[in-house]
């Protein structure tokens, strides 16, 4: 029976369904925790096989897949005009693909009547007006059952200042892109949070505060509860960076890909001294670094050339670097015509 939760459930209903009566009382059994990808099914299909779901096997759904694919009908309308999440009690996962604005708000609502869900995963290509993207930021974080979010919107996340994101209890997030000052005051209300992954944006949605007028608590905010880390940063900034690693003293696992225009910024000296000081209990680190024009004369101090053997030489045989550098991997690419370097480490 095992082997039923490895297979979709439309594979699984058309191979063993009807075989006999052993195999209808296996494909029926509530125990199972069926996955139904139904993003993948043929719109001539999907209504016979969305009230198949819905009259006869609701019960074992544990992952549900659904797609509004911009080559294809719209499946998310469709399925929740025949019925709606709160029928399936047994869901542990939801994922839905280029969802339009009124279809999450309506599923971010069902989505706190089903007491198993603990897993939640938007890819949208969706283009949102402000005050929609911010209603459906809100409506996305503020979802206490919810333990993995993966928000992929493809647009900065945001929300109004007069509204806060109160019961955000995910302790796995990642974030498609947002703003520096966002993402600071997101944090706090996260209380369960280890695991974080981002694009990030250093520059702030917000008017500059200067740094003296912050309140200390605001400044000097922890998180000690984040373990893992993965971020892409662009574009680079070393204050935020430095904030940031401040913030998350106990990360384990740091994962860093950015873009940087200063030679300064792909050598080892910066990355050992900022990780040694910020980031003590670092285990595991993954490392890339693209260089944009940093093999411009112009850009390096008293004309010293970039020599990406001694840039390498200086991680691949310093014991810090080989001691978190999991799969000791260490290159260093330059291309002289279009004046970059690409550094990585893993």
């Amino acid at each position: 029976m095992a082997i039923f939760e490895y297979m979709n459930v439309e594979d699984v209903w058309t191979i063993f369904f009807n075989m006999n009566s052993r195999f209808n009382s296996l494909v029926f059994d509530s125990r199972l925790r069926l996955t139904a990808d139904v993003s993948k099914i043929d719109k001539s299909n999907f209504d016979n096989f969305c009230l198949s779901l819905i009259n006869t096997n609701f019960s074992n759904i544990f992952t549900l897949i659904l797609s509004n694919n911009y080559y294809r009908y719209p499946q998310i309308r469709s399925f929740l005009s025949q019925t709606n999440f709160t029928v399936f009690q047994s869901l542990h996962a939801i994922t839905l693909i280029d969802i339009n604005h009124d279809e999450l708000i309506e599923v971010t609502k069902q989505m706190k009547e089903l007491p198993y869900l603990n897993y939640f995963h938007v890819n949208t290509h969706e283009i949102f007006y402000d005050k929609e993207l911010a209603n459906i930021t809100r409506a996305l974080l503020d979802q206490s059952n919810i333990r993995v979010s993966i928000l992929c919107l493809h647009e900065k996340l945001q929300w109004l200042e007069t509204e806060s994101i109160s019961s955000c209890n995910a302790e796995v997030l990642s974030l498609d892109f947002i703003n520096a000052d966002r993402l600071f005051s997101l944090l706090p209300n996260c209380p369960r949070l280890r695991s974080l992954s981002l694009t990030l944006d250093p520059r702030t949605s917000l008017p500059k505060i200067p740094e003296e007028t912050l309140s200390p608590t605001l400044i000097l905010n922890t998180f000690a509860q984040i373990t893992y880390l993965r971020l892409c940063f662009r574009p680079f900034d070393p204050s935020i960076l430095d904030r940031l690693l401040n913030s998350v003293p106990s990360v384990r696992r740091f994962s860093l890909e950015t873009l940087v225009y200063n030679t300064d910024y792909i050598r080892s000296p910066y990355w050992t001294l900022l990780l040694q000081s910020q980031l003590p209990l670092l285990e595991r680190i993954r490392l890339i670094i693209r260089g944009w024009f940093v093999l411009k004369t112009s850009n390096n101090i008293n004309n010293e050339k970039f020599d990406e053997a001694s840039v390498i030489d200086s991680y691949r045989y310093d014991r810090y670097w080989l001691d978190r550098a999991y799969k000791r991997k260490f290159h260093c690419n330059v291309d002289s015509y279009s004046y970059t370097a690409m550094l990585q480490i893993r």
